[in-house]
């Protein structure tokens, strides 16, 4: 996997002074009212940065050296300061992404984490050789690779610390931000490709047992990078053959928004399968698009909230004994242990609903969930909400989250409305670029949260412990208990 030449939406990092010029603070920058602004001008400086001053051609021989890059990065510096594309106040940001680049150096980003009562990461460039865990110093815990176990409590403290060099990366700013010292990118694809099947599954109605709900399921899952064509009603592979190389593979239930369908965040389910998950999402008859308007109206709804939580017991039942079935293509693929249950909106609310009524479940993460006065969870949780959501009633997004167990943690898209969570959305206060996140953007700062917690709670991958002990990201907002 490699992440060079990635344009991150933010790019200020905290660093401690190892070798060459460490990152530093400029709180003046990506703060208060002008965060979104400055965020997006450092974007297009990097875009800028990478086209004029690719790192590929600065390998640190004659002409390519770190003076020839820094030279060429000052050019394309002033060129945005002179034209007002970059306030001054983040001139001074910018110049630490170039002074903590690999370009032109033969060294490496050198990613460090540090445990205690408040860990971070930290990066710089230096020499793959120094770049090592010391002899005697303490591992850190997160990131231990042959452990299977998952941590008591991957939120808690962490002591020692950890280096690794993080070869693919050109920026300690993409080091720091997007891999909280992991060298693990979650703005890329995982190591599989991902497949996906068309299922009919027919159950009764809950609501009227005469009565029979047809849902027409779709399964994505792991299988190997190159096995064909990506169909983009699905954004995966048809039909493909399961790759078992890491399996089982946790299971990951998904439930789409009222009025929604099982296709609605395909930035997120087919994405999930290349990083080694099988995700079955269901349709709710009654509460789809294809059913609009009346999809939405109060009895839709309140039958709705009724058949929901057993059509994702149905459908989760049906992939656990295709993993016993010899003659299913998911034969020996699914981990039984490891189940999520997530969704979005009326998703979110189908999450408590579903957990509340099933034990099998082991984490649960609603977003932008809608809530009910009884709404808790008391399995370990991710609530994720966007921080200007005018459709969902964040309150009770609050309120539900005091309820929940521990461990749990909240986390709250800054500039993002109800829509960052889904593929698409209505033009609305909620959906309105540039004054909100666009939708990549806010895809990219939300698959930034949900993956490490998976990796964690349901595969034991203690590697990506850091992007939950560690702060967030500038404009992210989280809370742990």
């Amino acid at each position: 996997m490699s992440f060079r030449r990635r344009h991150p939406l933010s790019t200020i990092v905290v660093l401690a002074g190892l070798a060459l010029a460490p990152v530093s603070v400029h709180a003046a920058c990506r703060t208060g009212d002008t965060a979104l602004a400055d965020e997006r001008a450092l974007a297009a400086f990097r875009t800028a940065l990478d086209e004029s001053c690719p790192c590929d051609a600065y390998d640190g021989a004659a002409g390519g050296t770190r003076g020839a890059f820094r030279a060429c990065a000052t050019a394309v510096l002033e060129d945005a300061r002179a034209s007002g594309a970059l306030d001054e106040r983040c001139v001074a940001t910018a110049k630490d992404v170039v002074a903590t680049s690999t370009c032109g150096t033969r060294g490496v980003a050198c990613a460090t984490v540090t445990g205690g009562s408040t860990p971070h990461a930290t990066c710089t460039v230096t020499s793959t050789s120094a770049c090592r865990t010391r002899t005697g110093r303490t591992v850190l815990p997160g990131l231990d690779r042959t452990s299977a176990t998952p941590p008591i409590s991957p939120f808690g403290d962490r002591s020692g610390t950890s280096r690794q060099a993080c070869t693919s990366a050109d920026f300690c700013a993409d080091v720091v931000e997007w891999t909280a010292g992991t060298c693990l990118d979650t703005r890329e694809n995982g190591p599989y490709g991902a497949g996906f099947r068309d299922v009919r599954l027919v159950k009764p109605s809950a609501y009227d047992p005469s009565e029979e709900r047809v849902l027409d399921a779709v399964v994505w899952y792991p299988t190997t990078p190159e096995a064909g064509p990506i169909e983009p009603r699905s954004g995966a592979v048809r039909d493909a053959v399961l790759d078992g190389s890491g399996g089982p593979y946790p299971v990951v239930m998904f439930s789409h928004g009222s009025c929604g369908y099982e296709r609605q965040s395909l930035f997120l389910t087919p994405w999930l399968a290349s990083w080694g998950f099988i995700v079955v999402a269901v349709p709710h008859p009654g509460n789809t698009i294809s059913e609009f308007p009346t999809c939405g109206t109060p009895s839709a709804q309140a039958k709705s909230a009724v058949e929901r939580p057993r059509d994702v017991v149905f459908a989760l039942d049906w992939i656990l004994a295709a993993g016993d079935d010899e003659g299913s293509p998911f034969f020996g693929a699914v981990d039984a242990q490891n189940i999520a249950m997530t969704g979005h909106s009326f998703g979110g609310l189908t999450t408590y609903l579903t957990t509340a009524i099933d034990d099998r479940f082991t984490v649960a993460v609603p977003m932008a969930p809608a809530t009910g006065q009884r709404s808790t969870l008391t399995i370990p949780s991710l609530t994720m909400y966007g921080t200007i959501d005018s459709v969902v009633s964040r309150p009770g997004i609050f309120a539900a989250y005091e309820r929940s167990s521990a461990p749990k943690r909240l986390v709250g898209i800054e500039d993002a409305g109800h829509y960052a969570f889904s593929d698409g959305c209505f033009p609305s206060a909620d959906c309105d670029p540039p004054t909100t996140l666009t939708q990549e953007e806010a895809h990219e700062r939300v698959k930034r949260q949900i993956l490490p917690f998976l990796e964690v709670w349901l595969k034991g991958d203690r590697r990506w412990t850091p992007f939950l002990t560690t702060p967030p990201p500038p404009g992210v907002t989280s809370r742990v208990d």
